[in-house]
């Protein structure tokens, strides 16, 4: 396991990852903010939120997805991908990115954002991130 911590570890990378959050959020009406987090909860990058609600956005995000796993592994169906939270003002889309150690991508959306959109653009930028984010190999 590396010493270094999650926020060190992707500082060379950081222009690449905020360069695939800010082509999610200009890709997707609604979109209000993305963050990407560690599993421990703690934000290392963020497009569109303020400062402060992203730590918060970026806990919860970490233990809804903590839940999602517990649920997935109590049902045997799996361990989670996403997760997709519809609110009377907005939605919220949770992914795993599969990085080790894995790390988590959550989109904050409002009313006008199509979840299928949001969902297909998502997984594209997943997809970027895990081929940019660095992955301890030791993990």
């Amino acid at each position: 396991m590396s010493d270094a911590s999650p926020m060190a570890a992707i500082a060379p990378v950081r222009a690449q990852v905020d360069a695939h959050l800010s082509t999610l959020v200009h890709d997707v009406d609604g979109l209000m903010g993305v963050v990407v987090a560690s599993l421990d909860g703690f934000a290392l990058a963020q497009v569109g939120r303020e400062e402060e609600t992203v730590s918060r956005l970026a806990a919860m995000t970490s233990s809804m997805l903590a839940l999602a796993e517990a649920l997935g592994r109590e049902l045997a169906i799996g361990s989670l991908g996403a997760l997709i939270l519809e609110a009377s003002h907005g939605k919220v889309l949770m992914l795993t990115i599969p990085v080790q150690p894995p790390q988590l991508l959550m989109a904050a959306c409002d009313q006008t954002s199509a979840m299928g959109q949001v969902l297909w653009h998502a997984k594209q930028c997943v997809r970027r991130l895990a081929a940019t984010l660095p992955s301890d190999a030791a993990q």
